[in-house]
């Protein structure tokens, strides 16, 4: 065999290596050590959708970057269009990282995690399949129990009477002006809710509503910030300069949605 056949043959197997070194899996649970339980890239549920961990595995070797968002596209008219992004939650001393998503749609989706700069670290696929009025014995049992106590705590269990408010400006710490519909530009939005948010970061996704819908399909942005936990409020600056209808949506850093707020702008 010539030196350039075995240099070849080298790095093909080098590039399997790394690309295998870090993978996706979609899975009903995650054990005490940190793997992956009930692992399927095909989902039958309910057609009230069900949670599905997006598990993101180094395998046993640490992840150098501080924080990592799952990239969820869903397949319409051919191609893969942006659903959502969420931010994962790191575990096990940064070796793998999980995110407890909710699917409610049936449909073909593509899943990418990316780190804080925005690498692709790895793809994955995956098939939800709803069935309308399900028997009990249609879906999986772990599954379904697990729908059942996560549909519990969603939104958790602090955040019952969080809300969203919407102002023109901010005099001395309270929001002036407020509303629900404003000019094209700058909007302050603030999270209030009726005890501390007991947490060290928050994730905002911004979404705007379909043409002739009541949903908002069109992903927009994502803002990751830092907050206090000791504080019951936090807020931050959103610059829309489109006309439309939009749903903002805030979360803690272990995904638990916080609060949903709704603007129009004109």
């Amino acid at each position: 065999m010539s030196t350039i056949s075995l240099l070849a043959i080298m790095i093909l197997m080098g590039m399997v290596y790394k690309a295998s070194a870090q993978e996706i899996y979609f899975c009903s649970n995650i054990s005490d050590k940190g793997e992956p339980i009930g692992a399927s890239v095909s989902w039958t549920l309910s057609d009230k959708g069900g949670y599905i961990y997006i598990y993101y595995t180094n395998h046993k070797k640490h992840i150098k970057s501080k924080s990592l968002i799952a990239r969820i596209m869903k397949k319409t008219g051919g191609n893969y269009v942006n659903y959502e992004r969420r931010a994962m939650e790191l575990e096990n001393d940064n070796t793998f990282a999980s995110l407890d998503y909710q699917f409610i749609e049936a449909g073909n989706y593509k899943v990418t995690v990316q780190d804080n700069t925005g690498k692709d670290l790895a793809i994955s696929y995956l098939t939800i399949i709803t069935i309308n009025k399900a028997e009990p014995n249609a879906i999986d049992s772990l599954t379904r129990d697990r729908q059942t106590a996560e549909h519990s705590k969603d939104p958790a269990r602090g955040y019952y009477h969080a809300r969203t408010i919407f102002c023109k400006t901010i005099l001395n710490g309270l929001p002036t002006d407020t509303g629900s519909v404003f000019a094209a530009g700058e909007v302050n939005v603030i999270v209030v809710n009726n005890q501390p948010l007991a947490a060290d970061s928050m994730i905002v996704d911004v979404f705007k509503k379909g043409y002739e819908s009541e949903k908002y399909p069109i992903y927009i942005t994502t803002k990751t910030m830092k907050i206090d936990r000791n504080q019951n409020r936090a807020g931050f600056i959103l610059n829309i300069d489109q006309t439309g209808q939009y749903k903002i949506v805030s979360y803690n850093g272990r995904s638990q949605t916080i609060s949903e707020g709704y603007l129009t702008i004109r």
